[in-house]
């Protein structure tokens, strides 16, 4: 009878799933997945465990020939891993590229700024006129003037102008790292004999003149 009643096919239990307020964690882990975890952390740990072994048992003073061979500690910088010149050359091009698209951008921020400031370069001057029908009548106090709004618009007015220097000299660094990527690109590709004129100043790049090549 036992034999038979293993033979019966019986009911595969399911585990459960992830509850509705739990399903922004991902699904549930099911016990077969967490077998697999386990098993593939535990041959880490066995792995690294015969590695340190190893490294302690290990005879300081041996040496094989293939050791000549075999780069250890700090990579060795070799021929074969430096960059072409080609590939060089078409990073300087992208590079030249963004640094355009960048001052683009800061020239329409600086016109943007410019054209909200227009006419707003100085605050008006406040008056008090005054209307008289007789002139041997004294000349009436002036009423004082509420500062609590004029002091907010320059504030306001301060503010907008950092912003306005802030863009112009993010323009003007755009603009000088536009010229020195196009003067490198140069070096990198015109042919020909150069001298420089002026040496590099600041942000700005040097100047060199190449000389002139008659054609055939």
């Amino acid at each position: 009878m036992s034999s038979l009643r293993n033979a019966v096919k019986r009911r595969t239990h399911k585990e459960r799933a992830q509850p509705s307020y739990r399903k922004h964690l991902g699904l549930l882990e099911k016990r077969k997945d967490y077998k697999e975890r386990a098993e593939n952390y535990h041959k880490k740990v066995d792995r690294l465990k015969i590695l340190h072994r190893k490294a302690a048992e290990r005879n300081p003073d041996e040496f094989y020939f293939e050791m000549t061979n075999q780069v250890a500690g700090k990579p060795i910088a070799r021929e074969d891993a430096k960059m072409s010149h080609k590939a060089i050359v078409r990073l300087k091009e992208q590079d030249a590229r963004l640094a355009a698209m960048r001052k683009v951008v800061d020239e329409r921020k600086v016109d943007k700024l410019r054209a909200n400031l227009h006419g707003t370069t100085k605050p008006p001057e406040n008056e008090h006129t005054y209307f008289i029908d007789d002139p041997d009548a004294p000349v009436p106090e002036p009423k004082p003037t509420p500062t609590k709004g004029v002091k907010g618009a320059q504030k306001r007015m301060a503010r907008a102008y950092a912003r306005l220097d802030a863009a112009m000299q993010r323009k003007e660094n755009s603009a000088c790292a536009m010229e020195r990527l196009a003067m490198e690109k140069k070096l990198m590709t015109a042919k020909g004999r150069k001298r420089k004129v002026q040496a590099a100043d600041g942000s700005k790049p040097a100047i060199f003149k190449w000389k002139r090549q008659r054609k055939k």
